[in-house]
C-alpha cells in the first residue's frame, strides 16, 4: 500500500517549537538510566513545549471536549481523607486481595501492582513510595475508532474521569486505614510514568505504537495509578506474544499521518524499546483534537481480538520451542 504524503504542520504552530527536540528531552539514544524529564501535559511554564501545549487548547475549543476536560479536572481536584492516626495491620497478601477487589468493584477492568522504581518518577519529584497500584479502564471502541475526533477526545476524557474516581476511591480507602496513598490519573501528567509501571504490574506489554497492549483489551484502554506504602505483593510482568506480533506488523506505521512510528526499537534512557517520535506526533496531535489513530487500527484493539491473538502467538511460540 502506497504511503500518504507526510502531514505538514501549521506554520503558526511551527513557530512555537522550542530549540530543544523532544528526542533530546526524552533521552533517545541515551544508554544510561535516568529519571524522565517533563515534556508535555505539565504546567506550561515549566516545560520547553509549553507554548505548543497552550496552542493545543486555543485551537481545540470544542464545547464537548472542554466540558469533558472540566469534569476530569474537577474529579482530580477532589480532596482525599486524612491519613488515620493508627495503621491497621494485616498480611501483605490480604491487603493485596482487598485492594484489587476494591478497584474492580469501583469499575476498573484490570488491576496490577508493582514495586516502585525511581526511574519512573519525573525529575524533581520528591515522592517516595514503595508500591504502585495500576488500574486500567476500557474505552468504548466505537468512539475510539472515530479518531481523531471530538468524540474520541471526549471518550478519552471520560475514561480518565473514571480512572480518577477509581484511584481516589482506592487511595482514600488506604488512607483511612492509616497508610499513605497518592492517586494519579490523566489527562494531565503527574509525578510518575504510568506505562512502565503498568508493564511491570502485568497489565500488558509495550506496543510498536508506544502505547500498551493488554491481553484482554488490546490498546483500547487508559491508565490510572495509586502510589502507596501499604504492604502489598507485586504482580509479574505479562508476556503473551504481543511484542513478537509487533515485530512484523506495520499497520500502525502505515496509518500514522505524521509518520511518527518507527519499525525498530530505540535506546531510551537505558532501555531498548518501541518509541513514537514526539517531534512528529505532537504537531498532528495538536491540530486534530488529540489523535489515537494508532490505537484504533491496532489489530489487538478490535473487540474480542486480543485474547484470540494472545492464544495464537503463544501457540506459535510453543511450536517454535521458545
Amino acid at each position: 500500500m502506497a504511503r500518504k504524503e507526510p502531514f505538514q504542520p501549521n506554520p503558526e504552530q511551527l513557530k512555537l517549537a522550542p530549540d530543544i527536540s523532544g528526542r533530546e528531552i526524552n533521552g533517545v539514544g541515551e544508554s544510561g538510566r535516568r529519571r524522565p524529564t517533563r515534556i508535555y501535559w505539565h504546567d506550561p511554564d515549566t516545560i520547553a513545549h509549553g507554548k505548543m501545549q497552550l496552542w493545543f487548547y486555543s485551537q481545540n475549543n470544542s464545547a464537548r471536549a472542554a466540558e469533558a476536560r472540566r469534569i476530569a479536572y474537577q474529579i482530580d481536584a477532589l480532596p482525599l481523607p486524612d491519613i488515620a492516626g493508627k495503621k491497621e495491620q494485616a498480611p501483605a497478601g490480604e491487603w493485596t486481595a482487598k485492594v484489587k477487589e476494591l478497584a474492580l468493584r469501583a469499575s476498573a477492568e484490570s488491576v496490577g501492582i508493582a514495586r516502585m522504581r525511581p526511574e519512573w518518577l519525573f525529575e524533581g519529584s520528591d515522592l517516595d513510595y514503595r508500591w504502585i497500584i495500576i488500574v486500567a479502564m476500557k474505552m468504548d471502541f466505537d468512539n475510539l475508532a472515530q479518531a481523531p475526533s471530538v468524540t474520541t477526545s471526549v471518550e478519552t476524557m471520560a475514561q480518565y474521569s473514571r480512572g480518577a474516581k477509581i484511584a481516589k476511591t482506592v487511595a482514600g480507602w488506604i488512607r483511612e486505614r492509616g497508610w499513605d496513598a497518592h492517586p494519579h490519573c490523566g489527562p494531565a501528567s503527574g509525578p510518575v510514568l504510568l506505562i512502565p509501571a503498568a508493564i511491570e504490574a502485568g497489565i500488558g506489554q509495550l506496543g510498536k505504537h508506544g502505547s500498551m497492549i493488554s491481553r484482554q483489551h488490546g490498546s483500547n484502554f487508559r491508565l490510572a495509578g495509586i502510589m502507596t506504602d501499604l504492604p502489598l505483593i507485586a504482580d509479574e510482568p505479562a508476556d503473551f506474544g504481543s511484542d513478537d506480533f509487533c515485530q512484523s506488523c506495520k499497520i500502525c506505521i502505515d496509518a500514522c499521518p505524521p509518520l511518527a512510528i518507527g519499525n525498530e526499537k530505540q535506546m531510551v534512557r537505558g532501555d531498548r524499546k518501541w518509541y513514537t517520535d514526539f517531534d512528529r506526533c505532537v504537531y498532528y496531535f495538536n491540530e486534530n483534537m488529540s489523535c489515537a489513530i494508532c490505537l484504533a487500527v491496532c489489530p489487538w484493539s478490535k473487540p474480542g481480538a486480543a485474547p484470540k491473538l494472545a492464544e495464537k502467538m503463544l501457540r506459535r511460540r510453543q511450536k517454535a520451542g521458545a
